[in-house]
Formats: structure tokens, sequence, C-alpha cells
């Protein structure tokens, strides 16, 4: 069957796009059921960015969710062969609290995981694959990278209550009350100065970490730093970097989250579309070896995209009487869906509906009777 995408919105043909680009680095679709065990997200309530979860009682009483986060339950099916990687992709819905309407919202993401004994070329190729991913919903895009061990190393020496106020700030950009955090619990002014320099550095890789080298990280910073380097350096000299920004004001629990951070943007769209990152704190909370990185595509922001480029709702509207000859109303639809255009056929023209054109028989003959071109 040959399908039509110039009828898809850009939420449908945004998933099959993704869908062919995992496939072809070899991820398999992953599929689950709406519900879990509420217990699961009890435990790990940290690293589910909602706080109010949709619960019921199963036949045998136990308490159970629909699931605001789908990571979670791909961790916890996971089996770890070493010396792999298990690479999946999934395109399922997720219940969370919208904020903003006071209301649970139905929401599809569409996204992967890389799990297992990772290194450094998987790093680069989730990372590439984000890149890839909002390219394949627009062309005018930008992903941001982050890197919680950078950040972790320079609040290691901190007590962990003072590392979340800071950690708000840095996600925030508030420079000024960093200072205050530091001023009230006497951090080393090198503590400080680093974090000022963290948060007001922005931008293409190289002009960032030219400018991070200078500051006196330990061990886990330089090696975020030549994750950085090395990564971001191949997807330049492959041509993908121009659309890639660092940016250390994306943060995260530093109890689940360890390595690379992301969030993508597209043009026309307020929010981000995709986020994930590294997190083998989680697999370690939840008792699994090795590492994990991934991200998930929220395909439900994209409708704002089509608001912008749809000028009609269907190119023809077909108005009928009961007098009209059957075959002949058939045979004119059957005639423009051929030609490629969508028909609705119709008593009368509903209201609202933004038609190309209006059609109806007149004497067994075919007429426009409204041209909106």
């Amino acid at each position: 069957m040959r399908i039509d995408r110039n009828r898809m919105n850009t939420e449908e043909k945004a998933m099959l796009e993704l869908h062919s680009l995992y496939q072809k680095f070899g991820y398999s679709r992953y599929k689950m059921g709406k519900f879990e065990e509420y217990d699961l997200y009890v435990r790990n309530k940290d690293f589910i960015p909602t706080e109010s979860i949709i619960t019921f009682n199963d036949m045998n009483g136990k308490l159970m969710a629909l699931k605001p986060d789908l990571t979670l339950s791909i961790v916890k099916n996971y089996r770890h062969i070493p010396g792999f990687v298990q690479k999946v992709y999934y395109s399922e819905n997720i219940y969370r609290a919208s904020l903003s309407a006071h209301a649970h919202r139905e929401i599809m993401q569409t996204g992967l995981e890389c799990m297992g004994d990772i290194d450094l070329y998987q790093i680069f190729e989730v990372t590439m694959l984000a890149a890839r991913s909002l390219a394949a919903v627009s062309s005018d895009y930008i992903l941001e990278v982050s890197h919680m061990g950078l950040i972790a190393d320079i609040l290691h020496p901190l007590p962990e209550d003072i590392k979340e106020q800071i950690l708000r700030c840095i996600g925030e950009k508030n420079i000024h009350e960093i200072h205050e955090i530091g001023e009230a619990h006497h951090i080393d002014e090198n503590i400080i100065r680093s974090l000022e320099i963290l948060v007001s550095t922005y931008g293409d890789y190289r002009k960032v970490l030219k400018k991070l080298e200078t500051l006196p990280l330990g061990q886990q910073g330089r090696q975020a730093l030549d994750q950085l380097s090395q990564v971001l350096g191949l997807m330049a000299r492959n041509k993908m970097a121009t659309k890639v920004n660092l940016d250390f004001s994306i943060v995260n629990d530093l109890t689940y989250y360890s390595g690379f951070l992301f969030k993508g943007f597209v043009n026309g769209v307020p929010s981000a579309v995709l986020s994930g990152g590294q997190y083998d704190k989680l697999m370690e909370r939840m008792g699994k070896e090795g590492g994990a990185i991934g991200f998930a595509v929220y395909l439900d922001n994209l409708d704002r995209l089509d608001a912008g480029e749809k000028n009609f709702d269907v190119d023809v509207v077909f108005i009928y009487d009961e007098n009209d000859d059957m075959e002949t109303v058939y045979r004119t639809v059957r005639d423009h869906t051929a030609a490629g255009n969508s028909v609705l056929v119709e008593r009368a023209v509903p209201k609202k509906l933004r038609a190309s054109r209006v059609i109806k028989l007149k004497e067994g003959e075919v007429v426009t009777v409204e041209q909106n071109d």
C-alpha cells in the first residue's frame, strides 16, 4: 500500500521518519502496556517530571498507574549481557499533569534508549541521532548539549542540600543567587567563579570548551570536557555540529544523571520538543549493570507547526443530495483522489471547515460553486 505523506500532519510524518531513522541504526521496536505498578514511580519519583500520577486498583487490588514515563519501564525489564548494548525505540503515550491546563494530558512520545556496556561511540551515536531526529522534524532546529559530569565535579565538595539549591540556580541561569548562596555558606570563591563561567558560557562547542579549559577541574570534570570534545568534534567533522550548542543551564538530578544531557528546539514551537541524557545512576539505583543513554521526542508539541503551514483542511468538498446519481458521485470522488486531492463528501459545507474548492453536480455535470485558491 502506498502511503501519501503529503496528506499527513507533521506529527504523523515525523513518527514515520523517526522510526525509519532508528531502524537504520539497528534499533528494535519496543512495545509496552499502558499500565505499570505504582510502586515503581514512588521509588523513583525524582526521575519523573510530574507529581500527579493517575492510579487505579486492578482486579487483584494492586495499585497501578497510567505510565507518566517510559524509561523506567524499559530499564525495569532490561537484562544485561556483558560486552553488548541493547538498542530500542518506541512510540507510546504517557500521561502527565499539565500545569498550564490544570488537567492530565495524554502525550505521544517517540524516542530511543541505548543500554548496557555503552562507550564513547554509543554516546556519539545517540547524540548524532538526537540531532538527526530534530532535522527530521524541521530544518530550523537547535540541539543544546550539557554534561552532568562537569557540573558534578564543580559541586563535589558541597553538601547535598546546597548542591540542590545551586542546581536550581544553574537551570535558571541565576548567577546573582549563586553568589548569595556562596556568601551565606562560605563556599570557596573558586567554586563560585567556576559556576559563574559555566552559567554564562553558551554557544559553539569549540569556543565554550576553550573557555572551560581554564577552570580548576578534577578528573571527572576533565573527562567530561574530553568526552564533549571528542563527540562534538566527530559531529563537526561530519557537518552535524552547526546547529549544536553547549548550554550548561541544562541540568538534571545528580542522583540519576551522570553524563550528556540534551534538549532540542525547533522554530515555531516555544518549548523543547526533545529531551534526554545519560542516566547511569538510575541503572545503578534499579540494580541494573551497565550504563544507559537515550532521549524522547514530544510529538504532540508539533501540532503548532501544522497551524502555520496548513491553508486548508481539505482540498475539495463535494456537496450532494439524495437525487444525485451515486455512481457519478463516486466516480468524481475517485478521479479527484487519484489526482492527489483530499475529498470530503457532505450535504453541506461544515462550519469553520477550510476547503480549497467546493463542487456539486448540476444537471449531471460537476460544477465549481466556490474556489479559495
